[in-house]
């Protein structure tokens, strides 16, 4: 087999095998890895050189999606081996994480305060999300710790906020209510603030 190289768009180099289109890489990679156009290529080499060059695309890509937002360690694996497979995700997921570049307890502080302050969310949702994004549980705990966790308060400011005169009616109410629950506030604390803020509540709710 005869590999050749092509330039692409930026610094990009496309590898074919006897004319046919394989793959692509980053020209620092290619310069170095010892192939020359026009030389002759093994299986065993050609499927190191795959393997070597998906892992440095998915590091690459996996640096890219960093540099817009943070993720969770299981959140990005997830999301480069759709692309690049298990094994190069793996790699670039170990080597993130070696340059702590990748950081679960960082980015379970980020997202619970966005969950907290922003969605409004109490802490008992806030830890299900985290969850869900593969956070361990004992970083959940030391995170969760760490919000002032005063639901009654909150729930009364969201009522203020939002029905400062009342609700219109007991269906817009009870819709508020659920979407509290989905918010993780425990029914108890929820009757404590309609309590506080004055509004009855039936007795046929329970907590999720």
């Amino acid at each position: 087999m005869i590999i050749k190289s092509k330039a692409g768009n930026g610094n990009k180099i496309h590898i074919y095998i006897d004319n046919e289109y394989v793959l692509t890489v980053y020209d620092d990679y290619w310069y170095h890895n010892g192939f020359k156009d026009g030389e002759t290529i093994t299986e065993e080499e050609l499927a190191s050189l795959k393997e070597e060059a998906g892992f440095r695309l998915a590091y690459e890509k996996g640096l890219d999606y960093l540099a817009r937002r943070s993720y969770s360690r299981k959140e990005l694996y997830q999301k480069l081996k759709l692309k690049y497979g298990e094994s190069a995700s793996e790699r670039a997921i170990e080597k993130l994480l070696y340059f702590s570049y990748l950081n679960d307890e960082e980015y379970a502080r980020i997202y619970s305060k966005h969950l907290y302050e922003t969605k409004k969310y109490d802490i008992k949702r806030i830890s299900m999300e985290l969850k869900l994004k593969g956070i361990d549980r004992e970083i959940i705990e030391n995170v969760t710790k760490t919000l002032d966790n005063e639901p009654i308060t909150r729930i009364i400011e969201m009522l203020s906020t939002k029905f400062s005169n009342g609700f219109k009616d007991e269906k817009t109410k009870n819709r508020f209510i659920a979407k509290l629950q989905r918010m993780g506030y425990k029914f108890s604390d929820i009757k404590a603030a309609f309590s506080e803020y004055e509004i009855e509540l039936e007795s046929n709710y329970c907590d999720y």
